[in-house]
Formats: structure tokens, sequence, C-alpha cells
């Protein structure tokens, strides 16, 4: 198989690559946090010679390892044995923690070797889980400012003006999310995550949210929806109605799960209804991206967006009705980064070249070994437009570069 070291580009410029991933150490949240919440906050438990991770009382249902790592780009060895019948069901490949992928220094050497000017750089599992695990919302909050330290100290939120890291907020308190954002921006943070799905009780798109909104457009910065669980409860309600295990792994998701609970279903509710809420008139500067939902759902989505809303004209709007159809907006607002297997020929032709950002999903072994190779997938594009795909698109979202 490829092997990620030997650096072979496909480009001869440096590409924007707008889905990169780091690992977090096992104890990123007890390092940063006040002891009276070091045994409750998520945090690694020695048991019976191994090491599991532990979110308040409960040990966490992760697939998981905290010493190793799948090999970028692996997964396509994988499912070539899978095809091979029964007896090839594939396994993920392991290897040891590459340290590129945990301290930045080596990250900026890796990006050299890799032809990668500049990453968006999202957070692994440990920086998903407070969201999702940690219930009790003075710990939660508690801990959130932990992982921020955490961040800030070790990586920094726009690393030589090369690595952008886009931590989670939660949207469980507007007045606590908006002291983070302050804080955030104002060591450099030009890109934060919201986990897709309803916000406690409501859309992200009511009005409610606004000062949170405000404040990230004011800040120019980019608001990423990375794949993830929907929002506590999201999965596990839907799975219950359909007799479905409603707190799977990762991995034991089913079938139906992967197709309806996961992934894009939930990313184009929560799109669906930051448009129809209005939110995009209020704020006309916000900057979204989709990054590993895919992009293949895109133009059936317009198509039905544009078609609901004169079906649902005769029923509520939180800010009145929109002005232009709701896949116009979407164009204007959103970019999506794809997965390298998707039919982009067909995404660009229906819905314009605008829309893609290139994002390699590097070093998780569903991306690519080498981060330029998408351009690979890209030959129906002149080369003017690749590289528009390639690099200009983020660097322009980003404003750098």
């Amino acid at each position: 198989m490829n092997e990620y070291t030997d650096f072979t580009t496909f480009t001869d410029y440096g590409v924007f690559d707008g889905d990169q991933h780091i690992y977090e150490p096992a104890t990123v949240y007890v390092d940063h946090l006040a002891e009276k919440y070091r045994d409750r906050t998520i945090r690694p438990v020695e048991i019976d010679g191994e090491t599991a991770l532990f979110a308040m009382d409960r040990r966490l249902p992760v697939d998981n390892k905290l010493s190793e790592c799948y090999r970028p780009g692996s997964l396509a060895e994988m499912l070539k044995s899978i095809k091979g019948g029964p007896d090839g069901a594939g396994q993920y490949q392991w290897m040891p923690m590459d340290p590129a992928f945990v301290e930045p220094e080596a990250r900026i050497a890796q990006l050299d070797r890799q032809n990668v000017d500049a990453a968006l750089m999202f957070t692994g599992s440990l920086g998903l889980f407070a969201e999702h695990f940690l219930t009790d919302d003075e710990l939660y909050w508690a801990s959130s400012w932990a992982y921020l330290r955490w961040m800030d100290e070790s990586w920094g939120f726009a690393r030589d003006n090369r690595i952008f890291m886009s931590p989670v907020i939660s949207l469980r308190d507007v007045d606590k999310v908006c002291e983070q954002l302050d804080w955030m921006f104002e060591r450099g943070c030009k890109t934060v995550s919201i986990c897709p799905g309803p916000a406690y009780g409501r859309s992200p798109g009511d009005p409610h949210f606004d000062r949170m909104w405000g404040r990230i457009e004011e800040a120019g910065a980019l608001v990423c929806f990375h794949i993830n669980e929907g929002m506590p409860g999201y999965k596990s309600s839907r799975s219950s109605l359909w007799g479905q295990n409603p707190t799977p792994t990762f991995y034991e998701q089913s079938a139906w799960q992967w197709m309806w609970a996961y992934g894009e279903v939930p990313a184009m509710e929560t799109f669906s209804a930051l448009i129809y809420d209005g939110l995009f008139g209020r704020f006309p500067g916000l900057r979204v991206l989709s990054a590993e939902h895919g992009a293949e759902w895109i133009p059936n989505f317009l198509v039905r967006m544009d078609k609901m809303r004169g079906m649902g004209r005769n029923g509520p709007w939180l800010r009145g009705q929109l002005p232009e159809r709701p896949s116009a907006i979407f164009k204007r607002h959103f970019r999506v980064v794809p997965y390298w297997e998707d039919d982009l020929e067909q995404v660009v032709d229906r819905v314009g070249l605008d829309v893609i950002v290139g994002g390699s999903d590097f070093p998780h072994s569903e991306g690519l070994a080498y981060p330029t190779q998408l351009v690979d997938h890209l030959s129906f594009l002149s080369p003017e437009q690749q590289r528009y795909v390639m690099r200009d698109n983020l660097s322009q979202l980003l404003g750098v570069g």
C-alpha cells in the first residue's frame, strides 16, 4: 500500500487543506483542570493493565486506542479485503503514534514535506467527547476551558498562520460560549466547530443564539460542522424509535444508523434550519464549512430546500419568509469538503465550483495518505479550477495566503 511517509506530491504548488486532524494526550482535560473536577472529567483510568477512558462515572464506549493510531489512508486497503468475501473481513491497520500527529513543530515539518502550505485542523476524539459525555453543566464548562487552555498553550489557534485549529464550542449556554469566543478570538482563532443537530431544544438558527453568531461574524471566523455525533440525544432518540441500539460505539453502528442518524443527515437538517431561520439575513458575513459529510448530497438537498420553502409558505417562519431561494443562500454562505471518492464532476456541474473546498482527512485511515492527491480526482477541471479547489477557496475563507 502507499506509505504516507513517502511524501509524494501531486501538485506543483502548496495546497490549503480543508480537513486535517490532531490526536490529543489522554490527560488533555485532567492536566489543565482544577483538582475538584479531575476525578469526574474525561480521564484515563487503568483497569486490569489497560487504559480505559471515563467521563463522570461512566466508562466511555470507544473504539479508539490511546497509544496507537490508524495508518493514514489505510481504509482503501481494508475495503479491498472486505470485497474479497466473508473471510476477508478487513481490519483497520494500527501503527505507533507519529509525533507529527501530536506535536506542532513536527506537524509543521510534516506539512512542508507534504506540500501543504496551510491546514484547517480538527480535534481528535477527545476533543469531541465533552459535549456528549459531560452532562453536568458545571463540569462541562470547566473541562471545556481546560481543553481550550491546553490547545492555546500547545498548538495555538493559528500556528505560524499555517495550522488553524477548530475547537468545538457548545450551545448549551449562550453567555458562557460568548465568553469563550471572546477569549479565543483575542488569541487569533479563525475557526470554530459546532456539533450538528438541534441545540438543546432549539434550532441553532434561533435568535436566542444571535449574540454568539454576531461575535463569530464580527471576528470574521469560519464556522465548521465536521462529521460528529449529533447533539446529545440525537442518535439515541431516533434509534430507540426504530428498535436500534441507542448507544452504539462508532464502529458498532448499524447500517441504518450510519445512513439516518449520523453523517450528512444531521448536517442537512442543521444547514436547512440555519437557512430557513433567516440566520444569514441577520448575519450576512457568516461563512460555514461542512467537513467530512461528503458532497454528493448537495444537488438534491438544494432542490428539496427550494421546494419545501414553497410547501411551508403558510407555516411559521422565525424571521419571516425568505426573500430568495434557499439554494442561493447555500451557495453564497456554505463551502463543502468532499470525500475523495465522490462523483465531483456531477456535483460541480449541478451546483458550481465555488461550493467545493479540497481536504484530505489526513492522518485518518478514511482519508488520503498524500493530501495533494485529491487533485487526481479533479481531472475534469482546468488547472486554474483545480488550484481554486485545492488552495484558493480556503485561502479566501480564512483570509490568509
